[in-house]
């Protein structure tokens, strides 16, 4: 057999002959995503232990408010998951989703790390940054982790009981809470991109994150709707393989379209 093409050929290292840069962002985005896939499917495995607990806790309180509208069961796989863990002590269950929701912040910025190095071939040893990144950054990314289990918990009791706490407010309070969390979501896109960057206050790291999302409003807005896209089809049609490959896609999609517009502003802001 002959040889691929070059911009078919994912072996290739992105410094060679050829920048990876001559080619258009969606050639780049897959050669790059391409060439360090065995990497991001390992980290990914990591980050999907550690935050097992949560997954399984969000699928389950999904399942019961889709029973409680009458739709019925949505995930085979959370009822799976739950089913195995159903007996198991309350203090254990409870250890084990307190453990993982203030892990998740952490692990989150380690993963962004490792998905920036993969997405812009920065060299390095990968397992090694992966950790670095997570003893420097734990104490700023633990508070976001526990918000986003809280936003996702939240988010999902206003959804579905709202109406029948606050009467007539409840359709407005969806409103206005979906807004909030849409608000949240492009925070969150750049706020561990930039956390693992730039070493920041935690009040410019927020008000930069914002200010970015809304300069490039469609590069967040694309992060949000890939990840909600692979949560779709996770959750709903219950492909249990996206699991596999749903937490480093996302982080990776947020590092190769983030990134450019922090150096642009946050690191190389002078340069032309």
């Amino acid at each position: 057999m002959g040889e691929l093409p070059r911009f078919l050929d994912f072996t290739r290292p992105g410094n060679d002959d050829i920048d990876d840069n001559c080619y258009p962002p969606f050639l780049r985005f897959w050669r790059r995503y391409g060439r360090h896939f065995m990497q991001l499917m390992g980290v990914n495995a990591l980050y999907a232990l550690i935050t097992l607990p949560v997954f399984v806790w969000l699928i389950s309180l999904i399942n019961v408010a889709a029973m409680d509208m009458g739709i019925g069961t949505i995930s085979v796989m959370g009822t799976v998951l739950l089913s195995i863990v159903i007996k198991w002590p309350p203090v254990l269950l409870t250890a084990f989703l307190l453990a993982s929701i203030i892990l998740t912040g952490p692990a989150t910025a380690a993963l962004t790390y490792a998905a920036l190095g993969c997405a812009w071939d920065r060299p390095g040893m990968f397992w090694a940054g992966f950790w670095s990144a997570w003893k420097e950054n734990w104490k700023q990314a633990l508070p976001f982790g526990i918000v986003d289990a809280l936003a996702c918990f939240v988010t999902l009791y206003y959804l579905v009981d709202a109406t029948a706490v606050f009467g007539g407010l409840g359709s407005v309070l969806k409103v206005i809470w979906c807004v909030l969390m849409l608000i949240y979501g492009l925070i969150r896109v750049y706020l561990y991109p930039i956390m693992v960057t730039v070493e920041l206050p935690l009040g410019a790291l927020i008000r930069n994150s914002l200010i970015l999302s809304i300069l490039k409003l469609w590069r967040p807005l694309a992060v949000i709707a890939i990840g909600a896209v692979l949560c779709f089809m996770c959750v709903v049609a219950d492909l249990v393989i996206v699991p596999c490959f749903l937490y480093s896609f996302v982080a990776f999609s947020a590092a190769f379209l983030t990134q450019p517009v922090i150096e642009q502003y946050l690191i190389h802001p002078n340069k032309e």
